[in-house]
């Protein structure tokens, strides 16, 4: 047996994927907060083919409309934000993901466990079916892969 399966039989993980998704998914990325804004642009210009980048502004009414039915057309939501910025839209875009039955996976970008982070978290978690917490933006790219982009 060689040591990959060793250490995969070995792990106590409760359920694991063991095959690669079998098929690419069209994923919409959308940064929430400066931060989150920043990550996404950066992840898009690293050209994944079926993913598309927004940034979630509540103060531009019109854009969020347009945000919100884009997720129509998508297979999964995608959500990305930073410690420290405002996740007011967070909501808003699990609601507009919900009408258009599509699950929103979060990605949580923090360096550091702070009192501001937890609160942030506190925001974040309700709007995701699934919150991933990473310390470095460029996990996003490889998560983005992994979900089938």
């Amino acid at each position: 047996m060689e040591m990959h399966t060793e250490a995969l039989l070995a792990s106590e993980v409760r359920h694991r994927i063991r095959l690669p998704n079998s098929r690419h998914r069209a994923i919409r990325l959308v940064g929430i907060g400066s931060g989150g804004a920043a990550v996404a642009r950066a992840t898009g210009e690293q050209a994944l083919q079926q993913v598309s980048v927004a940034v979630a502004d509540p103060g531009q009414a019109a854009a969020m409309v347009a945000l919100l039915e884009s997720f129509a057309d998508v297979d999964m939501v995608v959500v990305v934000a930073c410690a420290g910025d405002d996740l007011g839209a967070a909501p808003l875009v699990k609601q507009g993901a919900r009408l258009a039955g599509k699950m929103v996976t979060g990605i949580f970008i923090q360096q550091a466990l702070t009192p501001s982070a937890q609160g942030d978290l506190a925001i974040l978690r309700p709007s995701c079916d699934m919150l991933v917490i990473a310390s470095d933006p460029a996990y996003v790219k490889d998560m983005l892969v992994e979900l089938g982009a």
